[in-house]
């Protein structure tokens, strides 16, 4: 008896028209070698775009991808800077879903299908997608402390570039924050500030624009 290949869809095509905006030629490249690999490989049961890159924003600096595996870890080469690359075996997946984890939960709700095989991705999120944890406003609170003070000891080195990079984390935590203490989830970083907007957090909101404005000048 000749044992039948789990099915494995969409095509690589339907890859191109889920992410809307490439962050580089190099990263588009290698996701499509990605997902090809990930047709013949059966260990891989899903490849899911999330971040920006699939929303219907301006920009887009880097493509956030999480890959779902079984069993035994796939061995890709390198991804690029502009792709960061998350790896999750099934069942510390759905593990990570049900201790609320930040990234998956996103990834859950907003992310775009890349490859998946006979449907596990879509299954996953039909049962998750309504039981998902808003993220823990406590928690970007604390990161927001954080990237404020590596923020301080940058200024104080001299290294604005740096202490830029670090500035835009620290809003986007309180932005994610305060969006978490009125129950809204939170969208992509390009979109958050209009939801601060939709919520009255217009000070913050502008802030984030401001910062997000001068690091694409």
């Amino acid at each position: 008896m000749v044992r039948r290949q789990p099915a494995a869809s969409p095509p690589p095509d339907d890859a191109l028209r889920a992410v809307r905006r490439w962050p580089g030629e190099a990263a588009r490249a290698w996701t499509l070698g990605a997902v090809a690999e990930a047709e013949r490989d059966g260990a891989i049961d899903a490849i899911v775009a999330s971040g920006s890159a699939v929303r219907d924003v301006e920009h887009s600096e880097d493509l956030d991808l999480v890959l779902v595996y079984r069993q035994r870890r796939p061995v890709l080469p390198k991804p690029p800077i502009e792709v960061d690359l998350q790896q999750h075996e099934r069942g510390e997946a759905v593990r990570k879903l049900e201790a609320g984890h930040d990234y998956l939960s996103w990834t859950v709700r907003h992310g775009r299908a890349l490859f998946e095989r006979d449907g596990w991705w879509s299954r996953l999120r039909g049962e998750w997608n309504d039981r998902l944890s808003l993220p823990s406003a406590a928690e970007a609170r604390e990161r927001a402390g954080k990237a404020e003070r590596r923020r301080d000891e940058m200024l104080a080195i001299g290294d604005r570039d740096a202490a830029a990079d670090l500035e835009i984390a620290m809003l986007t935590y309180l932005a994610r924050a305060a969006l978490g203490e009125v129950g809204v989830f939170p969208l992509s970083r390009p979109e958050l500030a209009g939801q601060l907007r939709g919520i009255g957090e217009r000070r913050l909101a502008e802030r984030l624009t401001g910062v997000l404005a001068r690091r694409h000048r």
